[in-house]
């Protein structure tokens, strides 16, 4: 590969991901104050009250009128849980994006590298850098995240499956886990893998939310899973941006 072509590639990539990461900002803050509106709400009402009546319409092309087909009634907890899922699918939509321009770097790459066009399979190309260069090869498991990159790289790729295919709905963690293993070539104790996983995990759906992890009053500190997730990509990145040394 050519250091001249990926490094300019590489940066392109960095910076993508910047922009959405600055998304992200916005739409946390955003959110924030949907939350403190819903709070000021909860004060001036009762549990369980009704603040909400939503009827919806839909142009019917073959009468040529307005019609209801459906009608929401909503407490302030309703909304807090509708708003706080949203939230979450905004986040899910970014890392959908972020994923994408990872699979963009990584096609180029490969195509660089090998003057073939790339596979549609994210496993060929893995395999193809992981078995080409060394230095790819052990660092995708010695690493300060103590964790096999190529794992985490499948993980989001399996993510972004499901957020578009399936709403970030995922049935069954196990089996999840289990398909990302299988990828991954990893034979070892799948248990593990699993509670690793679950931290993305919430209701059975892809769960990307800053989650609060203390309780000081003034010094909040949270873990930022959308971060974590893509700090794999561009830990990746970064490997095939080596090689090309």
């Amino acid at each position: 590969m050519r250091k001249c072509v990926i490094d300019p590639k590489f940066e392109e990539f960095r910076e993508s991901l910047a922009n959405l990461h600055h998304l992200k900002q916005v739409v946390s803050q955003a959110f924030r104050r949907e939350f403190e509106s819903l709070e000021r709400l909860n004060d001036l009402s009762s549990p369980g009250e009704i603040v909400s009546l939503d009827a919806f319409i839909f142009d019917n092309p073959f009468t040529g009128q307005s019609e209801k087909y459906a009608f929401r009634k909503s407490s302030v907890d309703d909304l807090k849980q509708l708003t706080y899922w949203h939230k979450n699918s905004q986040y899910c939509w970014l890392l959908m994006s972020a994923y994408e321009k990872f699979e963009t770097f990584l096609k180029f790459s490969y195509s660089e590298s090998t003057g073939k066009s790339p596979p549609r399979d994210l496993n060929t190309m893995l395999c193809y850098f992981s078995n080409t260069f060394d230095g790819i090869k052990i660092r995708e498991t010695k690493n300060h995240f103590k964790i096999d990159l190529r794992f985490t790289i499948h993980l989001v790729e399996k993510m972004r499956h499901s957020i578009v295919h399936d709403q970030g709905v995922l049935h069954s963690l196990e089996i999840f886990t289990g398909k990302i293993c299988k990828d991954s070539g990893i034979n070892g104790n799948k248990r593990l893998y699993e509670e690793f996983v679950s931290q993305f995990v919430s209701n059975n759906k892809v769960f990307i939310l800053e989650v609060r992890t203390n309780n000081h009053p003034v010094i909040k500190s949270y873990h930022d899973p959308y971060r974590l997730l893509v700090s794999y990509l561009i830990a990746y990145a970064s490997l095939i941006k080596d090689a090309a040394w």
